[in-house]
């Protein structure tokens, strides 16, 4: 294996990267242990995506920072290829990593595109810490997404982010949050709003105050009321792509108020309501989670066979159980629409990077957009 160019290493361990969307560490791992020739470009792919979640000098912890030592050549080299920080705080008191923990850890990593944040039992960041995240947002470190998987339903933690990396272009907030807003106003402009709760309105406005013309992309898993439909009637013209968890009469709504989408994505079909309201605009449909009623399936046929400019269908695997499937696979051939079964769990995140085409896949091709 010594003997490979390393144009082509570097295609097989890319190749193994992602399995159902999800990195394939123990792989990797074993391909970095293998020779010396693999070691290097397997060590690269290993540390785009760091995840730490242990106790404060635990092993995973102290395995980072020994292999990201700035002092030395390999180390600041390593450091350098993480783009995706994935990071779980507590309090220090119970052993956890902190706040002053993450710091010394941005610290390390100058070209960090993506910070994932799970926090229990810190309800804000320490001015100290605060002092020293803004002095490395004045550097090269320039976050471009953020997400927020868990923190304290008060917590100002965000907003704190938020205002030191006003860089940030893709949040998801995977929590239910419900502070005061800040009095000071946004400047971050959004290209993605991801929302796994959906906070009040006067939180939707605030952090929408600065978007309402770089929003591209919008997911509910909880639809809005109708106190943002005043809003969506700003934002809705501009959106390529809706996301919504389940279909119903009030998500018919919302997306006929998105007259140029390009994409619509639904995780569940509604077994008794069609799809409807959908702009002529799309080229990309998504049904992930198809249930077992006939209607279902049916929906989407009757879609393709409305929409002008389609051009992939995505399902799961479930789909293929369905007795029309056969029916809506004749219907994409005969009409040139590409029907991918994704075998990713809907659950796994994409990778946040501006869209030229959808559907826009997890990729090491996406690595490029991320430097």
């Amino acid at each position: 294996m010594d003997t490979l160019p390393t144009e082509l290493v570097d295609n097989i361990l890319e190749d193994v990267y992602f399995t159902d969307g999800v990195v394939d560490t123990t792989t990797l791992s074993s391909c970095a242990l293998s020779c010396r020739a693999w070691s290097g470009p397997a060590q690269k792919l290993l540390f785009r995506h760091v995840t730490l979640r242990g106790m404060y000098q635990s092993r995973g912890h102290l395995s980072f920072l020994e292999a990201t030592d700035p002092k030395t050549k390999r180390g600041r080299a390593l450091a350098g290829h993480v783009r995706v920080l994935e990071v779980f705080l507590g309090d220090k008191a119970g052993l956890d990593l902190d706040d002053a923990d993450l710091a010394d850890i941005l610290d390390r990593t100058p070209r960090l595109y993506e910070l994932v944040l799970r926090v229990t039992g810190i309800h804000q960041f320490t001015d100290g810490t605060m002092e020293k995240l803004r002095k490395l947002a004045t550097g090269p470190l320039r976050l471009r997404a953020l997400t927020i998987l868990s923190c304290g339903i008060q917590s100002p933690i965000l907003f704190q982010l938020l205002s030191v990396w006003p860089s940030i272009e893709f949040l998801h907030i995977g929590v239910e949050i419900a502070p005061p807003a800040p009095r000071w106003r946004p400047t971050f402009k959004l290209y993605q709003l991801t929302l796994m709760r959906t906070p009040r309105i006067h939180m939707l406005k605030w952090l929408l105050s600065s978007s309402m013309d770089s929003l591209r992309i919008l997911s509910f898993r909880d639809l809005p009321g109708r106190d943002f439909d005043p809003l969506l009637e700003q934002l809705g013209p501009g959106l390529r792509s809706l996301r919504l968890m389940n279909y119903s009469l009030r998500a018919a709504s919302v997306t006929k108020q998105c007259p140029n989408l390009e994409e619509f994505v639904i995780v569940q079909l509604s077994p008794f309501l069609k799809l409807s309201n959908l702009p002529q605009s799309l080229e990309h449909l998504s049904c992930r989670n198809l249930p077992t009623e006939d209607q279902s399936l049916q929906s989407i046929i009757e879609a393709v066979s409305d929409l002008p400019k389609l051009k992939v269908v995505t399902c799961d695997r479930r789909a293929r159980e369905d007795e029309l499937f056969g029916e809506l696979e004749g219907l994409c051939a005969s009409k040139g629409v590409e029907l991918f079964v994704d075998e990713t769990p809907f659950w796994v995140r994409e990778d946040p990077v501006p869209v030229e085409r959808f559907p826009r896949n997890k990729s090491v091709a996406n690595f490029a957009l991320m430097n």
